[in-house]
């Protein structure tokens, strides 16, 4: 990973500036920089972390210094609901999240947790592009969140402490973590399994003390938040892309100057691309650390069967999400 694109994480979130001292300009009280706080859940290793201090690295760039973004990776400032709703009031500047956990705020949000919903990836990007992005930063910014880039958080996968998951039936009985998000729960519990909310900083411990039976997400999180020590079984059952949102908080950023303002959005579209990349390119390594560690990693998983078992998932929720449907290519 290029360490160029690295700036320095803060110690903690007593060094943050009151948002009550930043003006128009975007500079602190004192003629200082500004601090910008943006929370996120993962890893300090994990590449999403790596964009999130690129963006801090342009935006001082784009805008001679004004802005220092300060990073606060592991759930340093809360689980991704308590800092959205952080973010939406203003009390936090900006957060990376997981999509789903939008739900809170809007169910149609919930559009992009539809297993299979796309295929491939290069679909789903090509529709955050287009009116599909369009339309779900429509309804976020009615909540006051905006949306600065859409971030890679690669195929969703099961991984869990019991078995390999080769068909639908392997999954009945297990007790797998899933985001706090109606659609994701009705998934798995459609699957035979029993789908278990919980915060991303809870699964950890709740595998090591036998609340669930595994998790579902991509490599990167599975190894950089030490779940293969706990559940060994992966298997690629890829049915989700995920997507993450970088988001500023819409009260916070109506306070700067249109070139700050221009600033941010344009640091929010190199980052987005920057993730990107870095994410494909350590996807692979993390895979062979999985492996390394352990996991026993199997790829003969039935996704026909799979995707004919979830059907239900889209028709029972259907009216939940209005509009949004036309934009997936699985309706």
């Amino acid at each position: 990973m290029d360490r160029r694109y690295f700036i320095k994480i803060s110690a903690g979130a007593a060094a943050a500036v009151s948002l009550a001292g930043c003006g128009d300009s975007g500079q602190s009280g004192g003629g200082g920089k500004a601090d910008v706080r943006l929370g996120d859940t993962v890893n300090d290793t994990n590449p999403e972390i790596a964009a999130e201090k690129y963006f801090g690295e342009r935006l001082a760039a784009l805008t001679g210094n004004a802005y220092e973004v300060k990073v606060f990776p592991n759930g340093t400032l809360g689980d991704h609901n308590r800092m959205n709703e952080q973010v939406r009031n203003g009390a936090l500047q900006m957060t990376k999240t997981l999509f789903a956990n939008l739900t809170a705020f809007d169910k149609r949000l919930g559009v992009l947790s539809v297993p299979y919903a796309f295929t491939k990836q290069s679909d789903l990007f090509a529709a955050l592009a287009g009116d599909l992005g369009k339309s779900l930063a429509g309804i976020l910014d009615g909540y006051d969140l905006m949306v600065l880039g859409w971030f890679d958080s690669g195929a969703r996968n099961v991984y869990n402490k019991k078995r390999p998951i080769k068909t639908p039936a392997d999954l009945k009985g297990l007790r797998i973590r899933v985001p706090q998000d109606a659609v994701a729960i009705d998934t798995f519990n459609t699957l035979g399994a029993q789908a278990t909310p919980l915060g991303t900083n809870e699964i950890y411990s709740a595998l090591q003390q036998g609340v669930i039976d595994g998790a579902e997400n991509n490599p990167i999180f599975y190894v950089t938040n030490k779940h293969v020590e706990e559940a060994k079984f992966w298997s690629w059952t890829r049915h989700q892309f995920g997507v993450d949102a970088l988001l500023v908080s819409k009260k916070w950023f109506n306070d700067r100057s249109k070139a700050h303002q221009d600033a941010f959005v344009q640091a929010g579209k190199e980052a987005e691309q920057r993730e990107r990349e870095l994410w494909t390119d350590e996807t692979d390594k993390y895979v062979k650390q999985a492996t390394d560690k352990g996991a026993k990693i199997n790829d003969d998983v039935d996704a026909a069967a799979f995707q004919q078992a979830v059907k239900p998932v889209l028709e029972k929720n259907r009216s939940t999400f209005g509009d949004l449907v036309k934009f997936l290519p699985a309706a």
